[in-house]
C-alpha cells in the first residue's frame, strides 16, 4: 500500500461532511486551490506549538507556486496539513483549503474543502486530483516491491476498469514521460540511482492526471546536474499536461527557474510574496534578501557569501514582535515590540510583512530593500524568467 493510501487514517480534525458539488459561480474560478487563514498546531494545551500561522494564498491552474524557507519554517507542515496527510500530534487549528477540480464533462468545476472533508472524500480526491511527491524517494517507495508493483497498486485502486495489459502499458508510458526506460519496471528501488527514484515518484504522482501536484523538496540530496534535469522535466511536463504545482524547497535559486510565484515562510508565517522574477531581482524582506545572498550568482565576479546570522527561533518561544528581529540587520525598536502583518506593495500581487515598508513609516528603507539587486538583469536570466 502506498504512502498516500496509508495516510487516510491519520488523526486530523473531526471527519465532517465536505461541501462537495458543482461550484455555484457561472464562470469557473481560475484558482485550483484557495487557502484562507490556515493555522496548524503541534500538541494541545500548555504543550501546544504553532507551526503554521494564518497563511493565505491562491494557486492558479497550470501555475507553479514556490514555497521557500529554512528548515523548520513550516513549509512541509503547511502542505501536509492542507492534504490531510499530517500525522498526530499535528492538528489543523483553523482555516480552509478549497480545491477546485474540473468536472468529467469539462463543463464547470467541483469544489472540496479539504479541511472538512471526510475520509471517503479524501480517498476520492487524493492522487486522482491531488498528488504528493515526498521528500525521500528511497523511503517513499516500498523496498520489497518492484517498481511495476507500485504503479500497479495505484492503477488498480483508482482505475479498476483497466486490464493488466493496460496497466502495464500505462506504467511504461509514465516512465518514458520522465525519461526512464521500460526495464526499470522490474527493478527494486535500491537498484536505481537517487535521480531515477525521484523520477519514478514523479511518474507515480502523474499517473492519474491530477489537477494539483505537490513537490516536497524533490531534489534534496541530488547533485546539481540531476537537479537541473529534474527541473527541466517538471517544466516540460507542466507545459504538456497543464497541472498546477506547489514546489517546496529551501533553495531559492531553483524556484527562480521553475516557479511563477514564490511565497517565503519564516517561523510558520508568510513574510513575502511576489512573482519569481520580482523576488529574485528586488527582494523586499530582510529574510528574503538573506536567502538570496546565501547562494552564489551564476554570472559576474566571484564574491563572498554572507548568509543569515543566527538560527531560526524556537517555535515554542518566539521572540516578542517580529519573529525575524533577532537576526535582522535592519531591526528597529518597533520590530522588537510589534509583529508586522502582510501588506501590499504597488498592487495586491506583491506583499511583505516588514515595518520598513509600512505606509507612513518614518524609517528610511535600506537601499538593499528599495531597489533592484542588480543594475541590469542579464539576457540569459531574463530569457529564463520569461520562458516560464
Amino acid at each position: 500500500m502506498s504512502a498516500l493510501e496509508r495516510s487516510d487514517e491519520s488523526p486530523q480534525v473531526d471527519a465532517l461532511a465536505a461541501p462537495v458539488g458543482p461550484a455555484e459561480k457561472e464562470a469557473p474560478s481560475p484558482f485550483v486551490l484557495d487557502v484562507h487563514d490556515f493555522s496548524v498546531d503541534y500538541g494541545v494545551g500548555t504543550q501546544m506549538v504553532t507551526a503554521v500561522r494564518d497563511v493565505n494564498f491562491s494557486l492558479q491552474r497550470s501555475k507553479v507556486l514556490g514555497v521557500a524557507g529554512e528548515s523548520g519554517s513550516g513549509k512541509s507542515t503547511l502542505v501536509y496539513a492542507i492534504t490531510r496527510l499530517l500525522r498526530a500530534p499535528g492538528v489543523i487549528r483553523s482555516g480552509s483549503a478549497i480545491l477546485r477540480v474540473a468536472l468529467p464533462d469539462g463543463h464547470g468545476v467541483e469544489e472540496f474543502d479539504l479541511v472538512q472533508a471526510d475520509e471517503r472524500t479524501l480517498r476520492r480526491v487524493r492522487w486522482s486530483h491531488v498528488s504528493v511527491v515526498l521528500q525521500s524517494a528511497l523511503n517513499a517507495l516500498n523496498p520489497v516491491l518492484r517498481i511495476r508493483r507500485e504503479f500497479d497498486e495505484v492503477l488498480k485502486t483508482h482505475r479498476a476498469s483497466m486490464t493488466k495489459t493496460q496497466r502495464r502499458e500505462r506504467s511504461v508510458e509514465l516512465l518514458r514521460m520522465v525519461g526512464l526506460s521500460e526495464d526499470r519496471l522490474d527493478r527494486f528501488p535500491h537498484e536505481l540511482s537517487g535521480g531515477q527514484r525521484q523520477r519514478v515518484m514523479i511518474a507515480l504522482a502523474l499517473a492519474l492526471d491530477p489537477d494539483l501536484v505537490i513537490m516536497d523538496e524533490p531534489t534534496t540530496a541530488l547533485d546539481v546536474v540531476t537537479q537541473r534535469e529534474i527541473i527541466n522535466e517538471l517544466n516540460d511536463l507542466r507545459s504538456r499536461f497543464g497541472f498546477a504545482m506547489i514546489f517546496i524547497t529551501h533553495d531559492l535559486s531553483l524556484l527562480v527557474e521553475l516557479a511563477d510565484d514564490i511565497v517565503v515562510m519564516y517561523a510558520g508565517a508568510i513574510v513575502e510574496r511576489a512573482s519569481a522574477l520580482e523576488l529574485y531581482d528586488a527582494p523586499r524582506h530582510p529574510y528574503t534578501l538573506g536567502l538570496l545572498n546565501s547562494f552564489p550568482p551564476l554570472h559576474g565576479a566571484r564574491q563572498e557569501l554572507t548568509g543569515i546570522p543566527g538560527s531560526p527561533p524556537d517555535l515554542a518561544q518566539l521572540p516578542a514582535g517580529c519573529s525575524f528581529s533577532t537576526r535582522c540587520p535592519f531591526v528597529m525598536e518597533r520590530c522588537r515590540r510589534e509583529s508586522p502583518t502582510l501588506i501590499s506593495l504597488d498592487d495586491d500581487h506583491r506583499q511583505v510583512a516588514c515595518w520598513l515598508h509600512e505606509p507612513g513609516a518614518s524609517a528610511t528603507v535600506p537601499v538593499e530593500l528599495s531597489q533592484r539587486r542588480r543594475a541590469a538583469t542579464s539576457d540569459s536570466d531574463l530569457a529564463t524568467a520569461e520562458s516560464k
